[in-house]
């Protein structure tokens, strides 16, 4: 179920941001990524705070923060990891398409769970296996559909 809503909401943010994007174009607005990358956080911040005040949470974060202060060297480390690899994302929406960050994103989970299959030596099951290739079925269909339509620009 949770997969099933990661992928909607995937989509729709895809949406959203290709939409954003041509508004901003019309208005002659070339995006920054790091313009949409500090607005999406501010707001995945502010959502985070509701969220944790409303389950009650906010105040044994940071009690459990405040006990266990070797967090913070965690909490750092895993920040910049993140900004590193926002900034990746969100410099490919402002400069491709939404469409692409998708497609690179898939492309490198994918190689995610075979490395670690191949040299971690994790197992998938047989659906899983399916799974993997409907996924790389997928990529490379649009990859060579993409090639299709560039041949056909160039021989016009």
């Amino acid at each position: 179920m949770f997969i099933l809503l990661a992928l909607v909401m995937d989509g729709l943010t895809g949406g959203v941001q290709k939409r954003l994007l041509a508004d901003m174009k019309k208005a002659k607005v070339t995006p920054q990524p790091y313009d949409l990358m500090t607005f999406t956080n501010l707001f995945m911040m502010i959502f985070a705070i509701m969220i944790s005040l409303f389950l009650g949470e906010l105040t044994d974060g940071m009690k459990y923060c405040a006990e266990n202060p070797v967090i913070y060297q965690m909490i750092w480390k895993f920040s910049m990891c993140s900004a590193i690899g926002q900034s990746f994302i969100f410099y490919t929406v402002a400069r491709f398409d939404p469409l692409v960050c998708s497609t690179v994103t898939t492309t490198r989970k994918i190689f995610s769970v075979m490395l670690s299959i191949i040299f971690k030596g994790h197992s998938i099951p047989a659906k899983g296996y399916a799974g993997l290739a409907l996924a790389i079925s997928g990529i490379v269909s649009e990859v060579a559909n993409k090639v299709s339509k560039g041949h056909h620009k160039n021989k016009k």
